[in-house]
């Protein structure tokens, strides 16, 4: 079909049902951004996640209390989110990835490679992508983390 004819009849359709139209249109994107702002799935499932890429020092061994009296400094970069977000219980491993709600910060998992790779966005808006899993050990500091995969600013302004 030539683009002359979908035109022609998308105007047709404006002047015979503008109202209806409009409010399917509505429906449609409404239920579009539902489905976007639902809960997230731990891994295998890839996420992108919006936030602000930060560094941050926990105290680490022997104590895991206080880096002044004596603990080795360990520092994480974290993404903290533009919005809250909740994950769905892992079916396979509820004990392990439990549903989690509300979350604003998420501990990003790199390899040692990525860190000098991605320094550039550190303080910055960034979109990270990943697999997520929950907290297990002393190490991890947000009850959700991402196995990032990539992060890349964000493609709006």
């Amino acid at each position: 079909m030539g683009c002359s004819k979908i035109g022609s009849i998308m105007n047709l359709l404006m002047r015979v049902a503008p109202v209806p139209l409009c409010v399917g249109i509505l429906v449609l994107s409404a239920s579009a951004q539902v489905e976007l702002a639902g809960c997230k799935s731990y891994g295998p499932a890839k996420v992108a996640l919006h936030g602000k890429l930060v560094q941050k020092t926990y105290p680490g061994p022997p104590n895991y209390a206080d880096v002044r009296g004596g603990d080795k400094a360990e520092t994480y970069w974290l993404l903290k989110l533009d919005s809250p977000l909740c994950v769905d219980a892992d079916k396979a491993e509820p004990d392990l990835n439990p549903r989690q709600e509300d979350v604003r910060v998420v501990e990003l998992v790199l390899n040692e490679d990525a860190y000098a790779k991605y320094r550039e966005f550190v303080g910055k808006r960034v979109v990270a992508t990943g697999s997520l899993f929950g907290a297990h050990t002393g190490h991890h500091h947000t009850p959700v983390l991402l196995t990032v995969s990539d992060i890349q600013a964000p493609r709006w302004k």
